[in-house]
């Protein structure tokens, strides 16, 4: 198949693939899956941000960004804490110990970056967020529109 002839969904699947196992190999070296990896560096950039913060950087729901938040608690890496200023919010700290990892992953999760966009200029790297944030705007509205279509053909539908 031609190289112009190549799904997009496919090319961003693989991409994404590739991405999570050049952090999984990072990752294992320090006793984390890749989401624990890439979690815990966004708490040592967020810096006593909110869960919910946290869960929106990383473009996570917020069970899977409570559930990581719980195991690296459960591990002495962070901890949470109830906002004083908002009762709901809970602010995730590191830990000690946490905070000595995280330090390990920083310049891992830098090197990972930087070889995503290796090649690529700083304006092509715009173009390519903004195609990005578009493709995920209308898979978001696609997902929508499904799940309005069977309710349609479900009986649920005006």
């Amino acid at each position: 198949m031609l190289h112009e002839q190549e799904y997009v969904g496919l090319l961003i699947a693989v991409a994404q693939r590739t991405v999570k196992l050049a952090a999984q190999r990072h990752a294992r070296t320090l006793g984390l899956t890749a989401r624990q990896f890439w979690f815990l560096n966004a708490v040592r950039e967020l810096s006593g941000a909110s869960l919910g913060e946290i869960a929106r950087r990383q473009r996570m729901d917020a069970p899977t960004a409570s559930r990581l938040a719980e195991s690296l608690a459960r591990r002495g890496l962070l901890r949470t804490a109830h906002d004083d200023r908002d009762r709901r919010a809970l602010r995730v700290l590191l830990t000690p110990a946490g905070a000595r990892l995280a330090e390990k992953i920083a310049p891992l999760a830098a090197s990972v970056r930087s070889a995503v966009v290796r090649g690529i200029s700083r304006r092509e790297q715009q173009a390519l967020r903004t195609c990005l944030r578009k493709v995920i705007a209308n898979l978001e509205v696609f997902a929508t529109e499904a799940g309005d279509e069977r309710e349609v053909h479900a009986g649920g539908g005006a």
